[in-house]
């Protein structure tokens, strides 16, 4: 539990969300939308104003960041966590290249890259493969792909023995849904 006089740093966050949706027939997102502190049996308090603005006593405690700090803003992936839930349970939490199992470690890889896609696609499971750090890094910077029948395409750029030492293994398959085909072909073709 945060206490403010155990820390010299506190951290506020405000969220504004543009694409909140009151009637979405989603119940994940319905139960979000929903939920209030009380019901978690928390209290809480906004000691920041309505306007924004904030407090004098807030203006006077402010710490200006020195030359190897900086402020940033973060943009929030509205929906990832639940993208990244259904691609685990697709692929059992192990990635279909590698048989690497700690879901701490796997990535839930977009197959059309988030930035490309249409808000559908981009909570869509059959738009995900589950993949280790290395798969992952190869698939995200188009060096393989995969077929329609889930063979690993890999670019001319990568040896056999480079993957080898990535430890992919080029005569993997992994299991294609027809609903990952319309993504795999595009990611094919952008295949370097």
């Amino acid at each position: 539990m945060y206490d403010p006089n155990k820390t010299s740093k506190p951290i506020h966050i405000r969220f504004l969300s543009l694409d909140f949706q009151d009637d979405t027939p989603n119940e994940h997102l319905q139960a979000i939308y929903q939920w209030k502190p009380h019901k978690a049996g928390k209290t809480f308090s906004n000691t920041i104003p309505p306007s924004g603005a904030p407090s004098e006593k807030r203006k006077r405690s402010y710490k200006k960041p020195n030359e190897t700090e900086r402020l940033g803003l973060v943009t929030s992936r509205v929906g990832q966590g639940y993208y990244r839930q259904q691609v685990r349970e697709k692929w059992s939490d192990t990635c279909p290249l590698t048989g690497l199992d700690i879901p701490g470690l796997l990535i839930s890889s977009h197959i059309k890259r988030w930035s490309e896609s249409t808000d559908l696609e981009r909570l869509d499971p059959e738009n995900g493969i589950l993949l280790s750090p290395n798969a992952d890094a190869l698939f995200d910077k188009h060096l393989i792909s995969f077929s329609d029948e889930g063979t690993m395409i890999v670019s001319d750029g990568i040896s056999d023995r480079d993957l080898d030492r990535l430890g992919l293994d080029n005569e993997k398959k992994i299991a294609v849904t027809n609903g990952m085909k319309p993504y795999l072909h595009q990611h094919r073709l952008q295949l370097k």
